[in-house]
């Protein structure tokens, strides 16, 4: 403790100038600089008191320790390079300072291994969780600037695709009505190609709103939300269970989407009486599943349903396939429709 304390002034004065040689963000202005020597001056202190008691301060010395490394600031950009080398210097200079005592005296060895242990394990554990910090805070960055760009394409086939496939839609419906004062019949080939815009416009909304829509930050949520808007006098029970943090963000939105697209294919073709909503998590799955007793329908050979739930059914399944899924889709005319879904996860994030 003696010569931790006859120390302590060199150990810092030598930490501060190799910063400042190293040109770090660290001391790039009075209030870092201030914010970094008191934080080494703590770990100095803990030490020393980790060398009279055991336990001495370890909890405070490891919170210091993340001060020096785990901080990221979106106003003070300090890079995890620099606060990674900043720890490591402060553990080459303290560990010089001291080695030159035990060298003049070997009886201090024990006392010496006893500094080194606790430097190497507190900033060893403190640099892990300042890389799971500072990785978690460019998923974020990474998942903002993803979902700008899904508004930014949004804005886009809204205002451009949107915009000529509904003067299209206008032409057609003046058509008609100039066959009307003609007194001609109006042509079976306008008629069709005005209900295949006007499903392509319903198409390209529901594209639209998927892109516009937010992280799905909890998916019990979501799926209650989306019931809720839907209108339907269908008894609908849903059930989640299970930690949603055991499922990444993208296969917790891919669920979400899947589910929905079942449930909205229940409403709008099964016309069911009740549908049965179920979503449980475990480390290792996630499965989901959507019953309902409505009409069903008969399946191709490639498990489609009729054309006008072909695409939605074959989009489930290409989204399943995405996050490493299997879907399985049973129905039956008179029969109801069953529509599971299976994800595979790699297993708890403690794990």
């Amino acid at each position: 403790m003696a010569l931790i304390a006859a120390e302590r002034e060199p150990i810092l004065t030598s930490y501060v100038a190799n910063l400042e040689a190293w040109h770090s963000s660290l001391v790039a202005d009075p209030g870092a600089r201030e914010r970094t020597m008191a934080d080494a001056s703590d770990i100095l202190s803990d030490i020393a008191a980790s060398l009279r008691d055991s336990a001495g301060r370890s909890g405070e010395r490891h919170e210091a320790l993340a001060r020096m490394t785990e901080q990221v600031s979106d106003e003070n950009q300090v890079s995890l390079a620099d606060r990674l080398r900043a720890a490591a210097g402060f553990f080459d200079i303290t560990v010089s300072a001291l080695s030159r005592h035990v060298s003049d005296d070997p009886g201090l060895l024990p006392c010496f291994v006893t500094v080194i242990l606790a430097l190497n394990e507190g900033i060893a554990r403190r640099i892990r969780e300042a890389t799971l910090a500072y990785t978690g805070n460019l998923l974020e960055r990474v998942g903002q600037a993803h979902v700008d760009e899904r508004r930014r394409i949004a804005r886009d086939l809204h205002d451009r695709l949107g915009e000529g496939m509904s003067a299209a839609l206008r032409q057609l419906e003046l058509h008609e009505l100039e066959s009307d004062r003609d007194s001609r019949a109006p042509s079976p080939w306008t008629a069709r190609a005005k209900d295949a815009l006007i499903e392509a416009m319903r198409r390209l909304r529901v594209v639209i709103s998927n892109l516009r829509q937010d992280s799905i930050r909890s998916l019990e949520t979501a799926l209650v939300q989306y019931i809720d808007s839907v209108a339907s006098d269908a008894d609908v029970r849903l059930r989640v269970s299970g930690d949603e943090t055991w499922a990444s963000s993208e296969v917790i939105e891919e669920a979400f989407l899947i589910v929905r697209e079942a449930i909205r294919n229940a409403f709008q073709h099964g016309v069911p009486r009740q549908v049965l909503i179920g979503v449980a998590l475990a480390p290792h799955e996630l499965h989901a599943w959507v019953e309902d007793d409505g009409r069903g329908f008969a399946l191709t050979e490639a498990g489609a349903g009729p054309v006008a739930a072909g695409a939605g059914l074959a989009s489930m399944r290409e989204r399943a396939e995405l996050i490493g899924g299997r879907l399985t889709i049973a129905s039956a005319p008179g029969h109801g429709t069953q529509v599971e879904l299976l994800v595979p996860l790699p297993g708890s994030r403690d794990e």
